[in-house]
């Protein structure tokens, strides 16, 4: 009996598939540009160590301005007894005059729920911009 050499059928080299794989993954890590978003540049106070002992403060009439966005994008701004509509570009110079006025002035900025969120960072932008420190943030 004649043995018969066993042929080589020939294949791909998967030897240096893993390496090849490995290297365009570094390439496109390394070239790919990775979105970044920012967010809202606040300063927040440090949270109090004990809930139950916090006190809330008491803000005199006078001393507060509330700002209120409706969901169509319009503005309302309410000061001690008044009230008043204003446009986007109206915002800076209002606050600035009120804040000139009185340095302790304390800025509450509500948006309503359904309000778009645009609205609310370009209204606290025009706050920022108008020199104001005491800005307080909520939602209905």
């Amino acid at each position: 009996m004649i043995r018969r050499k066993k042929r080589d059928l020939g294949g791909i080299p998967t030897s240096s598939m893993s390496d090849v794989a490995f290297l365009l993954l570094i390439f496109f890590l390394s070239t790919t540009k990775f979105d970044t978003k920012k967010g809202l540049g606040l300063v927040l106070p440090a949270m109090a160590k004990n809930q139950e002992n916090v006190k809330r403060a008491k803000i005199k009439d006078e001393n507060l301005t509330k700002i209120t966005i409706k969901e169509d994008g319009s503005i309302l701004l309410k000061t001690a007894g008044t009230e008043e509509q204003l446009a986007m570009k109206e915002v800076q110079a209002k606050v600035k005059r009120i804040i000139t006025k009185n340095p302790q002035m304390v800025i509450s900025l509500k948006t309503e729920r359904r309000a778009k969120y645009n609205y609310m960072v370009q209204v606290l932008d025009r706050l920022q911009a108008a020199g104001a420190s005491k800005i307080s943030l909520s939602t209905n």
